[in-house]
């Protein structure tokens, strides 16, 4: 992505003085990195596995390092967010952006300095960092794109933070660790953060009902289980930790239903997508009613009542039965359950019924280019794919069962792929211009962004009040967030071959390399 490429070049030019020992440790570690794969070559099996021991231990401390790193960024950008001005060096926000270069003195003089040039760190470095730092909606999605590290992961460092790393109270004294004892022995490098992270987790879990003084032996006992055991052993040990504690649970109060209820997207298993749901009373009443519909247990391919009934339905599952007219329905409770709730929301989508997003009725969403979609009739072959809003690339033979039953939006497409020609302009962005943009876009536009199309707002690049017409052209999908920051900076919109291309403005790029998202397409 650019946004990698653009924290990737003061990275590489500058060298920041953090720590002359941080700068020794890393060389350091690549030049043992360089020739250790013939160092260990003649190691016998007692000095091999102490070589082992040796760098796990180097690998705990680093990860300590990591939630330090993370929490100060954490607070810089908490910081800038309480105070704007100097987070901005004296920019003031603005509506709209303009030709025109608003940055005062001081600020040109800590920004002008390209990337690579004389300058120093502390001159231009800092002040590009800090600006473009401030694009992103949150920490987590800063120390992704910054450290190339997943979502998950940036949680997770950040949510050891607040619990294992020193705080500063209202009069900026230092407050030990939430979690002393596991906090001494991560900063020491005897346990690993993912051993913190599991312990953090059970802790809270106890419930509150339990005595302080029970809370701070559980956390002695599972810290001193992770100095000398392993994580499974200190999951199990934790689970056992809770049941002892609250052997039949206890009534959960409004608050823990509001915390832990939801709909969780898990990992894809078996080629089969995993979603897990954990609902109140009312909630899973009114999803068995819905699911329930389908498990009739003598429901016929040929009969009535469901999705399951027509074998030609993209859900149902007549072609997996096997059988004619008059065979029982041979697909397990499971599998009804969830053609019920699937064909619950198919009617829900075709209907109408359901709130819209972003100006336009939900439904599914998928684009494909109209000679791949009908190539299997033509005897071209069945390797294309299209592509779903969610869930990414699909396959074209999937899109062509849904073909059956849906509106096909045909769009004239350059070579490049942008959008030639789809129809008429009106001043607010009608249903057709917009799915346009949404199958130019994908999603938010912004550089580094991941927000899909159904979550994004249509922007008028040259305001329509400055005689900015509403075409895809002058039209592009931007998130709430980026929305609102395109307003209040200079950041300037460029279409060029039907691509939204975004140019930074100077105090977050002195050269003002313009940039674009490449995530919904490479």
């Amino acid at each position: 992505m650019e946004a990698i490429a653009q924290l990737g070049q003061w990275r590489d030019r500058y060298r920041v003085p953090v720590s002359a020992a941080l700068e020794t440790l890393l060389d350091d570690a690549r030049s043992l990195a360089d020739t250790a794969f013939g160092d260990v070559g003649g190691l016998g099996l007692d000095v091999a596995a102490l070589f082992a021991s040796r760098v796990e231990e180097l690998s705990r401390t680093v990860e300590y390092l990591q939630l330090v790193a993370a929490g100060r960024l954490d607070r810089l950008r908490t910081e800038a967010a309480a105070a704007p001005e100097k987070a901005r060096a004296g920019r003031g926000w603005v509506t709209g952006w303009t030709s025109k270069d608003t940055d005062d003195g001081g600020a040109s003089g800590r920004a002008a300095a390209p990337l690579g040039g004389s300058g120093s760190a502390r001159e231009a470095g800092p002040a590009g960092r800090a600006g473009f730092a401030g694009e992103f909606r949150s920490t987590t999605e800063y120390l992704r794109v910054l450290l190339r590290i997943s979502t998950g992961e940036a949680r997770r460092r950040l949510a050891l933070t607040e619990t294992l790393l020193p705080r500063q109270g209202i009069t900026g004294e230092q407050i030990e660790p939430v979690h002393p004892a596991l906090a001494t022995t991560v900063a020491s490098g005897t346990v690993s953060t993912r051993a913190a992270t599991l312990i953090t987790l059970t802790l809270d879990k106890i419930p509150r009902s339990v005595p302080t003084e029970t809370v701070t032996r559980v956390e002695q006992a599972l810290t001193s289980a992770a100095c000398e055991y392993d994580p499974d052993f200190v999951g199990r040990l934790a689970r056992r930790w809770l049941d002892g504690l609250d052997p039949d649970g206890t009534e959960p109060s409004e608050e823990d239903l509001r915390r832990f209820q939801g709909a969780f997207i898990r990992k894809p298993k078996n080629g089969l997508n995993h979603l897990e749901i954990f609902a109140t009373q009312e909630q899973y009443e009114s999803l068995l009613t819905v699911m329930n519909a389908a498990t009739n247990p003598r429901l016929t391919p040929d009969g009535c009542g469901g999705p399951a009934a027509h074998p030609d339905h993209p859900s149902g599952a007549g072609g997996l039965q096997g059988g004619g007219p008059g065979n029982l329905d041979r697909r397990s409770r499971p599998q009804k359950l969830l053609d019920g709730l699937i064909g619950a929301c198919q009617s829900a989508l075709a209907s109408g019924g359901i709130p819209a997003n972003g100006g336009l009725r939900p439904q599914l969403m998928a684009t494909i280019n109209y000679e791949q979609l009908f190539e299997k009739v033509t005897g071209t072959g069945n390797n294309s794919t299209g592509t779903f809003t969610f869930t990414g690339p699909v396959p074209a033979a999937t899109l062509r069962k849904l073909a059956c039953d849906a509106d096909i939006i045909p769009a004239v497409l350059g070579s490049e792929g942008q959008i030639l020609d789809i129809g008429r302009t009106s001043r607010i962005f009608p249903p057709h211009i917009r799915k346009a943009i949404a199958v130019r876009d994908q999603g938010c536009a912004f550089p580094g962004c991941t927000m899909p199309a159904p979550w994004c707002e249509a922007h008028h690049i040259t305001y329509w009040s400055h005689g900015g017409p509403t075409s895809t052209d002058n039209g592009t999908l931007l998130c709430s967030h980026h929305h609102h920051l395109i307003h209040k900076e200079h950041w300037k919109i460029t279409i060029k071959t039907g691509i939204p291309w975004f140019t930074p403005p100077p105090h977050i790029d002195p050269q003002q390399k313009p940039r674009r998202n490449h995530y919904f397409r490479c």
